[in-house]
């Protein structure tokens, strides 16, 4: 119960049915919550103080600030003395909803009650938990560079409005779109670029997107201070070309509207027979793939990371054999790509072995699989055990792939004990391998 600074409880007034004003509500609201130090954990502390209601108008309260304690500069743990209460008015009758929130992840933000906001509902259990990882998810840039080349959009949106002028209206977005088990990657996404949206998109996907002017600057600051790797840095260079003209208004002229849609050709899937039928003397551009790009290197670890998240494979091969075990087994890292990236996964293939020398070889195998995609293998076992895990356990997975990752170590470590050579292990093996990957359950 709340009391007054003289423990007094609040009464209720029978004539008028409505709750007599606390003393101490033009000072600030005094609770009584255990100190708490916060810890490399995830989800809420303080189970025991959910919500309480008092009749009294919201504006009653008084001060609503948090009386957690801060440093500065601030230390990696951050004490909280009292935590924060969050009031908001609800119902036919103003009363006062008291909210006590817990999460650690959150005692850092300095701002109003009004401003902190649920996390989005997690599809792994208890909103706001963290199923992956008790890591901070704030992410590395590299990392969140690496997944964009994995699973980022640059686009310009063009649509009919008869309100405009040409007729019109343009629209520069930046997408990152995942299966909903990978929300936690967007989340993380958010968290550390301070900008941006998650959306559901259908019935099994999420989606991250910024499109206001103001935060797609950062974004355009972000991939200028870290550039993209892959062969979408093509497409990130038209669409910085068509924002900086958008930005001079120039998508409000007839001409500029023609130049932005003439580079919106050579963008990501060009663009639509509405948009061709409508803009006839449109000439495509001078593909920008073929000037511009040029594989430059793997810039940092925390890329390889984030392009691993996002495209890269971790997978047990079970072969059959005339033996007594039945089976060999083998462990294979792995990347399935556009050809027009080829480059990249040679990069990769270097990266791991230390050396420029061209690695198309059995063990570590970068091939074409078709006339429009290549792939990347790496199944050496010594390899695998002693660059591939050490390597990413150092700048780690994110998402639903850390499971797999984790996984695929178990069978890395029966294998160097000898386990895969004995039934017992085998039947182990084949139990990992029938829950991972696409035929994970949640």
């Amino acid at each position: 119960m709340l009391r007054n600074s003289a423990s007094t409880p609040a009464k209720c007034s029978r004539k008028t049915l409505k709750w007599v004003k606390l003393s101490n509500s033009g000072d600030t609201l005094k609770l009584l919550i255990p100190s708490y130090i916060r810890k490399a954990i995830s989800g809420w502390t303080n189970y025991s103080c959910m919500v309480t209601s008092q009749k009294m108008s919201e504006n009653e309260m008084g001060y609503r600030g948090s009386k957690s304690e801060f440093h500065n500069p601030q230390p990696i743990e951050i004490s909280v003395k009292e935590q924060r209460v969050d009031g908001s008015c609800f119902g036919l009758l103003p009363r006062l909803r008291c909210t006590l929130t817990g999460g650690e992840s959150r005692y850092h933000i300095k701002i109003p009650s009004k401003q902190l906001k649920p996390w989005l509902p997690s599809p792994y259990g208890k909103p706001g938990v963290r199923t992956f990882s008790s890591r901070s998810n704030i992410l590395n840039p590299w990392f969140i560079t690496g997944f964009t080349d994995a699973e980022g959009c640059f686009s310009i949106g063009i649509r009919p409005d008869a309100k405009l002028k040409t007729k019109w209206r343009v629209s520069p977005v930046f997408i990152i779109k995942v299966h909903k088990k990978d929300l936690i990657i967007l989340e993380d996404i958010k968290k550390t670029l301070h900008l941006g949206k998650i959306r559901k998109s259908g019935e099994n996907c999420v989606q991250y997107v910024v499109e206001s002017f103001k935060e797609l600057q950062e974004i355009v600051n972000h991939f200028d201070n870290y550039p993209l790797v892959t062969a979408k840095v093509s497409d990130f260079l038209l669409f910085k070309q068509c924002f900086s003209m958008i930005k001079n208004g120039e998508h409000l002229t007839a001409e500029g509207l023609l130049k932005i849609v003439t580079l919106k050709s050579s963008l990501n899937w060009g663009i639509s027979d509405k948009l061709t039928k409508n803009f006839p003397s449109i000439k495509q551009a001078t593909p920008v793939n073929s000037l511009e790009y040029k594989f430059k290197g793997i810039p940092d670890p925390y890329w390889i990371a984030g392009f691993t998240s996002g495209d890269g494979s971790f997978q047990i091969r079970l072969r059959k054999l005339n033996t007594n075990i039945g089976y060999r087994v083998s462990l294979l890292y792995s990347f399935h790509l556009h050809i027009r990236d080829l480059d990249v996964l040679k990069g990769l293939a270097n990266y791991f072995n230390n050396s420029s020398e061209n690695l198309i070889s059995n063990d570590k195998k970068v091939g074409i699989s078709s006339d429009k995609s290549v792939h990347l293998q790496i199944a050496k076992f010594t390899d695998i055990k002693d660059k591939i895990i050490p390597f990413f356990d150092k700048y780690p997975i994110e998402g639903v792939k850390s499971l797999d990752f984790e996984d695929f170590k178990k069978v890395c470590k029966l294998i160097e004990n000898k386990k895969h050579l004995t039934p017992l292990g085998i039947k182990a093996i084949l139990d990992i391998k029938l829950n991972m990957n696409q035929n994970r359950k949640f």
